[in-house]
């Protein structure tokens, strides 16, 4: 039998989505980070289908937003399939790690990880790789960045294209809107494989993740325009100051919690 799930209106879901959608189209992620928050702390959603529902509501925001990117020239479709083949394959060995490791320690490490890779984004502006790769070479890098952000995702809860794109730009060499293009391709592939998964356990009520989606599909495409009138410079170092709030967000919330487990004491 399917959990009960809220019941918010029409208009509260396709807000959510609208919201999520526009973050996903200027800075080339799914738009979990703002989906989440706003399911749990606006629509009472609890955490496990909050979750849920954002990435299911990803699938159709990361579609639309890659096809906007896609109709501009601004995605590499063959590095963006080798990094979403890695992402399925990581979030898979996440979701095993973690019931083994410390979620606290590794949010805390990408948290600071993320922060360094934000103030490095922004102060650096346009990173280009010191030499052209070889296709195997680029390839063999691209499956490891979508393992990385497979794991972390799953592990940690962090947002894959959080982790791509500055990987992309500071490994392969992209340019800031390619980045972001193949990013969004990449995240189609996880998202699609982590909601079979989140189907077979019961936690999505598809209508209301289709509401979801659905309220960001205009507002990607509306992101995608954003990003692609900025030059490639500010729109690395918009993504800069993003991830690095981000991080600080994760160590903020683990230092609270750490507060009042402490309190408790």
């Amino acid at each position: 039998m399917t959990e009960a799930s809220p019941s918010p209106s029409i208009a509260a879901l396709v807000a959510v989505g609208a919201f999520a959608g526009l973050l996903s189209g200027v800075l080339g992620v799914g738009g979990g980070i703002i989906m989440v928050p706003l399911l749990t702390g606006w629509l009472a959603f609890d955490q496990h289908r909050a979750h849920a529902h954002s990435l299911a509501a990803i699938v159709l925001i990361a579609l639309s937003a890659a096809a906007g990117f896609a109709l501009a020239g601004e995605i590499d479709p063959v590095l963006g399939l080798a990094i979403g083949l890695g992402g399925i394959a990581g979030s898979t060995a996440g979701a095993h790690l973690m019931h083994r490791l410390s979620p606290q320690a590794l949010r805390a490490v990408f948290g600071l990880i993320m922060i360094a890779t934000g103030v490095r984004m922004f102060w650096a502006g346009v990173v280009e790789s010191g030499a052209d790769l070889e296709t195997a070479a680029s390839l063999a890098i691209a499956v490891g960045i979508g393992l990385v952000a497979g794991v972390a995702s799953g592990v940690a809860g962090i947002g894959g294209g959080v982790i791509m794109v500055p990987a992309m730009v500071f490994l392969l060499g992209m340019n800031q809107h390619i980045a972001e293009g193949t990013s969004l391709m990449a995240i189609l592939f996880t998202a699609v494989a982590g909601t079979r998964v989140n189907l077979r356990n019961r936690r999505v009520d598809l209508r209301q993740a289709t509401l979801i989606g659905v309220g960001g599909v205009i507002s990607a495409l509306i992101g995608v325009r954003f990003a692609l009138g900025m030059s490639s410079e500010t729109l690395t170092r918009v993504f800069g100051v993003f991830v690095a709030l981000v991080g600080l967000r994760m160590i903020v919330k683990l230092l609270l919690d750490r507060r009042k487990v402490l309190s408790r004491h």
